[in-house]
């Protein structure tokens, strides 16, 4: 029995389909034996939370079975025996090359963020694609991330610039959020209902502008630790879910 923590929800952003996690739940089962299509139909809705209509799991066998990528193999009773198919295995792999590389990477990107904000020792930090960087951050809290290094780097440092804070960013952790966004969060926690930061110019001619940690934003910095993890931690379990829907040979 998968417990409901382990089981699968869709997400919006990463381009599989429900119809997709279906395919890739009926593949795998397939490629171990052929199976009876209730009990095929019973493994979809047990892995999946979202997944638990069998009129439409058994609609979507009956149209793999359309595209001849399942056949039945046998009928035992009133039960139907499917099989997989050449064809549905060349389906399986074009959907593993599509989906298993850039999944495998935005896990990596995710195991790393969490024992980073966990406070653990962290190994060198996967690099992150354009295309991993997309759907990242898309699928996290981008204010709470970019909030949460921002005042780390501030406490570390001392005393930065935004353009020093963003380009911190990408050295110490590859990733940054909108060059714009840095100034607009920037100007949101220096305003006096948060006060989390202080900015000064360097001079008169205002060419530089200064920001230090507050002692108010020093105590929020394991709020927005805390804030940006749990969506981090939930992109995390997920991607280690959709990674089980493809062969171990992949």
């Amino acid at each position: 029995m998968v417990a409901k923590s382990e089981t699968l929800t869709t997400q919006d952003g990463l381009g599989l389909s429900t119809k997709d996690i279906i395919y890739l739940i009926i593949f795998r089962e397939l490629r171990i034996e052929p199976q009876v299509m209730k009990s095929l139909s019973e493994t979809v809705v047990r892995e999946s939370e979202n997944l638990n209509s069998r009129i439409y799991i058994y609609q979507v066998i009956r149209e793999m079975a359309s595209h001849n990528w399942v056949v039945q193999a046998e009928r035992i009773g009133n039960h139907k025996i499917m099989a997989i198919t050449d064809q549905g295995i060349k389906k399986q792999e074009e959907l593993s090359s599509t989906y298993y590389v850039l999944l495998s990477e935005l896990k990596d990107t995710t195991d790393y963020f969490v024992s980073e904000l966990n406070g653990h020792l962290v190994k060198e930090r996967p690099p992150m694609s354009d295309a991993v960087r997309k759907h990242f951050n898309r699928l996290i809290n981008v204010r709470h991330l970019t909030r949460y290094l921002f005042l780390t780097i501030l406490e570390k440092e001392k005393a930065c610039t935004c353009v020093e804070i963003y380009e911190l960013m990408q050295l110490r952790y590859g990733w940054q959020c909108g060059e714009g966004y840095i100034y607009e969060l920037a100007h949101e926690m220096e305003h006096p209902e948060r006060g989390w930061i202080i900015g000064r110019w360097t001079s008169n001619r205002k060419h530089t502008y200064v920001y230090r940690l507050t002692q108010e934003g020093y105590t929020w910095i394991s709020h927005e630790c805390k804030d940006a993890l749990e969506p981090i931690r939930s992109l995390q379990r997920y991607t280690v879910q959709l990674l089980k829907l493809f062969p171990s040979t992949v």
